[in-house]
């Protein structure tokens, strides 16, 4: 008897994280969005990065939508500073952002086939900028504040102590490889810089 109810305890057990894989695996695929092309950047940037590029087209998100969202890329930005956060929750919360945002926003967004350097661009444009780390230059050929000018979103970029970068992409890009080099893992630069990009984005959005 003890034999049998162990058995079905195990089974149990297997079902319940085949389960959970199916969902997880499920919930990746509904984007709409694609990382398989070359330097692709992943789904939630894309979707950051994404929502800036749009303000320049027809399918720009408006001050109804900026409210859904916000609440939304607050939640995503906790839980990436969170070590507690599941992957499947980071999921989830990432295909309700898809969701809130218009079909036709999401196709405009995938045609864009987002890298590193629309990210770099993003970042100058809008005087996004990780903190640098104790003993860090910058790099080669970079002033502070010789950037193109203000964002014209409050609070970031435009003078000093708002965030100007006054960095190309390509320096971005630069000091990003530099920091790895020098000791920094990717994943910590990436988390770094996915939380500065989402912090700009909720600035962006509550500018609206």
């Amino acid at each position: 008897m003890k034999k049998l109810t162990f058995t079905l305890l195990i089974i149990l057990a297997l079902t319940l994280s085949a389960c959970g894989a199916t969902e997880t695996a499920t919930a990746e695929a509904t984007s709409a969005l694609s990382t398989d092309y070359e330097n692709a950047l992943s789904i939630q940037m894309q979707l950051s990065i994404g929502t800036f590029e749009l303000e320049e087209t027809e399918f720009a998100v408006d001050a109804e939508q900026a409210k859904e969202l916000i609440p939304l890329w607050q939640v995503l930005k906790n839980l990436l500073g969170s070590d507690a956060a599941a992957q499947e929750e980071i999921t989830a919360l990432l295909t309700q952002i898809e969701e809130t945002m218009t079909a036709e926003q999401i196709a405009s967004v995938s045609s864009m086939q987002l890298t590193r350097e629309n990210m770099g661009a993003i970042m100058q444009e809008y005087g996004l900028q990780p903190e640098g780390r104790e003993g860090e230059t910058p790099p080669e050929g970079f002033t502070p504040g010789q950037g193109r000018g203000g964002s014209g979103v409050p609070g970031m970029g435009g003078g000093p102590g708002t965030g100007e970068t006054g960095m190309t992409p390509e320096q971005i890009a630069t000091m990003q490889a530099e920091r790895e080099k020098n000791g920094g893992s990717s994943d910590m630069t990436n988390s770094r810089m996915s939380g500065v990009i989402i912090e700009g984005l909720i600035e962006f959005l509550q500018s609206k």
